[in-house]
């Protein structure tokens, strides 16, 4: 057997343990994984013995928090890309606050 083959036994393999972990048909094991749904995603951590940083963090990545969303304040919606966004946006607040 080539490596080849050897690994792609390996993923079947997984691919099984992790479906019937999850209680799911190994056809949707694909669709669990590439998820977005933190419930669901918490879900798969607990039943893998995981924590849930383990499945969201990416080890090769910028240890800085990933942030993404939207605020709105005073009427405008403000992008939220980073954590600098944030505290623009909270000088901001604690600036109409003290006026």
């Amino acid at each position: 057997m080539t490596r080849k083959e050897k690994l792609l036994v390996e993923i079947y393999n997984l691919r099984n343990q992790i479906a019937e972990m999850m209680g799911i048909k190994k056809q949707n094991v694909n669709v669990l994984l590439e998820t977005s749904n933190i419930n669901k995603i918490e879900e798969i951590a607990e039943k893998l013995g995981l924590k849930f940083s383990d499945l969201v963090v990416d080890d090769n990545t910028d240890p800085q928090p990933a942030v993404s969303g939207y605020i709105e304040f005073a009427g405008e919606i403000v992008k939220i890309s980073s954590v600098e966004d944030i505290e623009r946006v909270l000088e901001r607040i604690n600036a109409t606050d003290k006026a």
